[in-house]
């Protein structure tokens, strides 16, 4: 590992993800889900900005930025949060300390199941990466990645330049696929979260003991060069009885001629429509019906954000 450079920082674009069909079966012995999901990296996301200190303890600060669709209180502690968990990770791993000045601006809604979390925790560790020239490849990254969340492996591979993939298992089996068309989207935050727990268990519920399979469809339907084929997420039912305010996005949307759907175990509710002329002047629309509502973009291929300042 190299001395950095202290006059230099670099900051990186952290990218919500999409699940543009997401099927989730019964539940294992273990308890976990197996699923099926198209995922994508979006141009819409939060900033991290790094930059390296002579000496420790390192500093995080966060916040939503003034452009944030749906600014909320930042009230769990930075031992919780994943970019801390990651920097500590990643420290372990090399066997030295890596002082940094942490700043991220915020975007991402919590509890809106467009990992925005996990998006901050892959730019962390691709971030580190680079600003200390350490000597661990894709491969190893992708590994310290794993052991944070499947959603941290998938954007750590949308950092790396591959935004989207087909992924199975309980998450972590990501083929990434590129053939997916370009699109422009409209995201709609409702009030109030999906906590992905209760998700589940609402999902659990309403299974019983029915035995729910996995469709294997998805790796033919979704490699046919420029279409989105229709999709489904197997938790929305649950997770508008978790968040009746879905109901609402849904209900705006719909008669605006656009199918919504629900990413994640929620609460954000998108629909992909044909310009991002047509983005803004939906998310205009939603937000006078008093929506949080944004445009955002798959612009294929999203290439790897970072930018130095000297």
């Amino acid at each position: 590992m190299d001395t950095p450079d202290n006059n230099k920082a670099l900051t990186l674009h952290c990218p919500a993800k999409l699940n543009l069909t997401l099927a989730v079966g019964s539940p294992r012995p273990d308890g976990l889900h197996p699923i099926t999901s198209v995922m994508v990296a979006l141009d819409f996301g939060d900033d991290l900005h790094l930059r390296p200190l002579d000496s420790g303890p390192s500093t995080f600060r966060r916040r939503f930025t003034k452009d944030a669709p749906k600014a909320q209180p930042i009230d769990w502690p930075i031992e919780n949060d994943l970019i801390f968990r990651a920097h500590a990770l990643l420290e372990k791993e090399v066997g030295n300390p890596l002082t940094i000045a942490c700043t991220l601006d915020k975007r991402i809604p919590t509890g809106a199941g467009l990992g925005g979390g996990s998006s901050n925790a892959a730019g962390m560790l691709v971030g580190l990466r680079s600003l200390f020239d350490l000597s661990i490849n894709d491969d190893e990254l992708l590994r310290i990645a794993q052991s944070l969340g499947a959603d941290v492996t998938f954007l750590t591979h949308a950092l790396l330049g591959r935004t989207a993939a087909i992924v199975t298992g309980i998450g972590e089996s990501i083929d990434p696929i590129d053939t997916l068309p370009a699109f422009d989207a409209v995201l709609v935050f409702p009030d109030g979260t999906c906590p992905t727990a209760a998700v589940y268990q609402s999902l659990d519920a309403a299974l019983g003991s029915q035995t729910k399979p996995i469709p294997n469809q998805l790796h033919t339907q979704w490699r046919e060069p420029g279409r989105l084929p229709d999709a489904h997420n197997d938790l929305t039912q649950a997770a508008t009885q978790i968040c009746p305010a879905i109901t609402a996005a849904i209900q705006a949307i719909t008669p605006l001629g656009y199918e919504p759907r629900l990413t994640g175990s929620g609460s954000c509710v998108f629909a992909i429509v044909k310009t991002k002329h047509q983005a803004i002047a939906i998310a205009e629309i939603l937000s006078q019906q008093d929506l949080n509502a944004c445009p955002a973009s798959y612009p294929k291929p999203l290439e790897p954000s970072i930018s130095y300042m000297i």
